[in-house]
């Protein structure tokens, strides 16, 4: 099973040898890349995502021939993410720091305070002014535990803490103000965690309302960053749900997909989703309406052994919905080698994963070569293709191409704009 998001990768890799022949001795001679791959942030991310209020990542970046890692510098100290979608979260929650912190300068805000230090609610005031007390620990450590490989998780989600469901308010509170940002409500980033406490027991012990909030802060309601974009269902749900809450619906919705209850379990129990990824990556499987063994991608899902990994497998979840959303063309989910991919009505492997870099590296080239001879168990497949959110190496490309892989780079812009259909991809 899965040991990080490396090994994930690397098996997606693998399984873009599926449903073809042996590897030609022509594709594995193509130049050998030697991992790292250094890259400049300025060719791998958009000018304004390089440098906020409260960051800038470094202009080198490196890349193991799948994923890139980034490193940044920010107000409360440096910090390296493994992964695109991973860095596209915490920009989100850096961006979102820095207009919590702009909220926290303007009359409307301290009035609010105000209120708080007078008020009732003495363990509100004491965790607005010690927000790395009580209630921090209890929001955080989602992503904490680490699961072994082929084990299932068994702890408790911490989100289920009383102090979360308390009367106050607080966590209703916490919870709209994330959807308002665009940001997880459970997230791991602790200086986020930090702020959302803050001005949650602000805003439920002083009357400070999200309208009213967002109206103060200079500069309007904020820019929203992410990996994909949350469907407005799946915001709402977010937004007025418990964690207790959510996981019922979510266990229904895996009811549904026919999921087995001991996948359903692994999957619920598995930490390394808090509840925010965890309703995003069910709602875009069930958003696949008459797509067939969706279970299976739950399956490989529930062995996600730390957070990397279960965002990545979740922005993998939203892309194939919205493949299906504009092709209409899926039959089913398989499993290759391990790796769940699509099945198309005509035939076609589709392949689609947030991927950085793909390049041709030595340990590539071997993994697809010794998986390769297993391709031709799978019958009746017409062709295959892969699709990346990232760039491929042209050397890679040729290689791939070689062995009748169709391409498609940064596939999330085709994907995510006009709901035209494809007839080719059908």
């Amino acid at each position: 099973m899965f040991q990080n998001l490396r090994d994930v990768v690397l098996c997606t890799i693998i399984a873009m040898a599926l449903c073809g022949s042996v590897l030609t001795s022509s594709a594995l001679s193509e130049e050998i890349q030697r991992a790292p791959v250094l890259l400049q942030a300025s060719d791998v991310l958009q000018g304004e995502l390089i440098k906020g209020l409260n960051y800038s990542v470094r202009p080198t970046v490196t890349s193991d021939g799948f994923i890139n890692t980034y490193d940044l510098d920010t107000n409360y100290g440096p910090l390296r993410v493994e992964s695109t979608v991973l860095l596209l979260k915490r920009i989100g929650e850096l961006k979102a720091l820095a207009q919590i912190e702009q909220l926290k300068n303007t009359d409307v805000y301290m009035n609010a305070f105000k209120q708080v230090a007078r008020g009732p609610i003495n363990t509100a005031e004491g965790l607005v002014q010690d927000p790395s007390g009580t209630v921090s620990n209890v929001a955080s450590g989602i992503g904490q535990f680490l699961s072994n490989a082929g084990k299932t998780v068994t702890s408790d989600n911490p989100n289920k803490g009383k102090l979360l469901n308390s009367a106050s308010g607080q966590a209703s509170y916490k919870r709209q103000y994330a959807a308002e940002f665009g940001v997880d409500p459970y997230t791991t980033y602790e200086p986020l965690q930090k702020a959302l406490n803050d001005l949650s027991w602000t805003a439920a012990a002083g009357g400070l309302t999200v309208k009213a909030a967002f109206m103060a802060i200079p500069g309007g309601a904020g820019f929203a960053v992410g990996a994909m974009g949350t469907a407005d269902t799946a915001k709402n749900l977010l937004s007025d749900k418990t964690p207790v809450e959510l996981e019922s619906i979510n266990q229904s919705s895996l009811a549904g997909m026919e999921v087995s209850n001991a996948s359903t379990k692994a999957f619920m129990q598995n930490t390394n989703f808090d509840p925010y990824e965890q309703t995003l990556l069910v709602s875009a499987l069930a958003g696949m309406k008459g797509v067939r063994s969706r279970a299976i991608y739950i399956d490989k899902a529930a062995a996600a052994p730390e957070e990397s990994v279960a965002v990545f497998l979740r922005v993998r979840a939203q892309l194939m919905s919205l493949y299906n959303d504009k092709t209409h063309s899926v039959k089913s989910f398989v499993v290759a080698d391990g790796i769940p991919v699509l099945l198309t009505n005509n035939g076609k492997i589709v392949a689609i994963f947030p991927l950085d870099y793909v390049a041709w590296t030595q340990n590539v080239a071997r993994k697809v070569e010794t998986v390769s001879a297993a391709i031709k168990q799978m019958p009746g497949v017409s062709g295959k293709e892969l699709w990346v959110t990232g760039k491929v190496d042209p050397i890679a490309r040729k290689a791939l191409e070689a062995n009748g892989w169709k391409v498609e780079e940064r596939v999330r812009e085709k994907l995510a704009g006009s709901q035209k259909e494809s007839d080719s991809n059908r």
